[in-house]
Parts: C-alpha cells; sequence; structure tokens
C-alpha cells in the first residue's frame, strides 16, 4: 500500500508545475460581432475577465484560450497572467470565462525540523500537506468594436 502512494505522489510531483495555455482561432460564416447584455467582471493583469455573463457593449469574438495546469497553489496563482498573455499576443481586449474545473490528484507533504526547546533538546515537528490539483479552463478571446475601446491596454 505505501509503495502504491509513493507512486501516485511521485506522478503527482511530476505533473506539479506543468501548464499548457493554447489559442485557436474562432471561424464562423457570420462576423462574430455580439451585442453583449452584462454580467461581472474582473481585472487580471490589467485585462477584464468576465466571469460571470459578458460585457454590455459590441464585441467581436477572435478565438478561445484552453489552460490545463498541474501542481500547487503557484501554478494555479500564474493561471490568468498565463491567459492574459497568450490573449494579448493575438490582439484580444478582453476575456470571458467559459468554463474552469478542478480536481485533486494529492497531497505533498513538507515537514519543518523540530526546535530544541530549553535544555531537554525537546521539539515539536510540523508537517503541512498541500494539495496538487489539475486544472482546466477555457476563455473566448475577444475584441471591443465601439468607440469607448479606444486606447485598451
Amino acid at each position: 500500500m505505501r509503495v502504491l502512494v509513493l507512486a501516485a505522489l511521485t506522478c503527482a510531483l511530476a505533473l506539479a508545475g506543468c501548464a499548457t495555455t493554447t489559442y485557436k482561432p474562432f471561424e464562423s460564416r457570420s462576423d462574430g460581432i455580439v451585442n453583449g447584455k452584462g454580467g461581472v467582471q474582473t481585472l487580471q493583469s490589467g485585462m477584464e475577465v468576465w466571469i460571470n455573463g459578458d460585457p454590455a457593449r459590441r464585441y467581436k469574438v477572435i478565438g478561445f484560450i484552453d489552460d490545463e495546469r498541474s501542481g500547487d497553489a503557484a501554478s494555479m496563482g500564474r493561471l490568468f497572467g498565463d491567459v492574459v498573455q497568450k490573449a494579448r499576443a493575438v490582439g484580444g481586449h478582453a476575456l470571458i470565462q467559459l468554463r474552469s474545473t478542478s480536481q485533486v490528484l494529492g497531497y505533498q507533504t513538507t515537514e519543518a525540523p523540530a526546535s530544541a526547546s530549553g535544555a531537554s533538546n525537546t521539539g515539536v515537528a510540523t508537517t503541512t500537506a498541500v494539495p496538487l490539483r489539475k486544472h482546466k479552463a477555457q476563455f473566448i478571446v475577444i475584441q471591443y468594436l465601439d468607440p469607448s475601446a479606444e486606447g485598451l491596454r
């Protein structure tokens, strides 16, 4: 049983920090222009990311970004920065998040050594377990079409 747990942890650690962020251009017979209705957005690395609904203005869909990453909180902390960087590289003004799923693969444990206490050299070692996750997300990359889009980031 211990060998199985160690093998699973080794696989999870091997995946830690792996991320792929890919862009796929949107192709359609129509022009891909949408009159948005409004929603909830957050600013990530200077770009609007619509996490519910869409912008209350005209925009054009130019493509999709798929992001898949495994790892700890540090890898997850780079998600929006990586996606925004890819969107800017293809001329995107904003993102609409379509989906986001996460699965716990296992836990990475770390131990802090015991500290000496007085003359008896007794102490308490601490162990921390951090979840390792596999995360998938998909975003629509858009360009604003109305005049207020002038001078976008």
